[in-house]
């Protein structure tokens, strides 16, 4: 379906739960649905690399061997990613002197794997556009960056920054440290909006209502599973293939009765 309205895609972070925004991508290539626009934070970074390749079927193949040792016992015990952030915004130099001390989970084969999953020229040569968040600890600052913006053979490196919680060993990028977008901006429709795009897909994470009050001259299509996902680190395989499914089921139903805005 060709639109003659510039279409973006916008993808939340959340960790385990992004296997949701795979189902969805499921839907958009069923439905015939071209964007050309798209930005992720976090995970939300990773699975934009498979929007913008229309990788449906290898994004499923490498969620469904992801096994994060879920169970429903261990929810209310999991550490809200969230209450972390806020935790660092709070005091950012006393998170810093202690972080950059630390250990932590070694990134290097996660980093190795990304490389292989981040096709790098195949992005670049695509018409689509591709963005993602992260933050700058060295320098205090959020970035929103394109592919036009990334040094040649760092794009893998910078997906990674914008997925990169604290749980990991500090690792710079050049002399700099970075942390996970959603520090900062966990939706990043506004990178979508400043591009110019007509339309936003908005794929959330979280069942909660978000306030796009906002965006006043855009079309937004909120895409969200109306119940409890999983927890940022912890998914069984089984629960993987179950958010997968959800997310297509959602998707299909909303992008259908909203296909003729396209």
């Amino acid at each position: 379906m060709n639109s003659k309205k510039k279409v973006g895609i916008a993808l939340e972070g959340g960790g385990a739960k992004g296997a949701y925004q795979i189902g969805v991508l499921k839907a958009l290539k069923e439905l015939d649905i071209h964007y050309q626009c798209v930005v992720g934070t976090s995970i939300g970074a990773l699975n934009g690399v498979s929007y913008v390749l229309g990788d449906y079927d290898n994004s499923t193949e490498l969620w469904s061997k992801f096994d994060f040792s879920y169970s429903d016992n261990k929810k209310k015990k999991s550490k809200n990613s969230q209450d972390i952030f806020d935790k660092i915004t709070r005091n950012i130099d006393k998170f810093e002197n202690s972080y950059l001390k630390s250990s932590g989970v070694d990134p290097e084969p996660i980093i190795e794997f990304y490389k292989d999953v981040v096709r790098e020229k195949d992005i670049r040569d695509s018409v689509i556009e591709y963005g993602l968040a992260t933050y700058c600890l060295t320098d205090r600052k959020p970035l929103k960056l394109f592919k036009e913006d990334i040094p040649e053979g760092m794009l893998h490196e910078f997906v990674f920054a914008s997925c990169y919680l604290p749980v990991f060993t500090p690792r710079p990028i050049g002399d700099k440290y970075y942390l996970d977008g959603s520090m900062f901006l966990k939706l990043p429709v506004e990178m979508a909006a400043d591009k110019g795009c007509d339309i936003i897909i908005a794929v959330r994470l979280r069942p909660e209502k978000y306030d796009y009050s906002s965006f006043e001259n855009v079309e937004i299509i909120d895409i969200a599973p109306d119940e409890y996902l999983s927890s940022t680190l912890e998914a069984s395989s089984e629960r993987i293939k179950w958010m997968i499914r959800q997310g297509y089921e959602d998707a299909k139903r909303i992008l259908d009765e909203r296909r003729q805005i396209f």
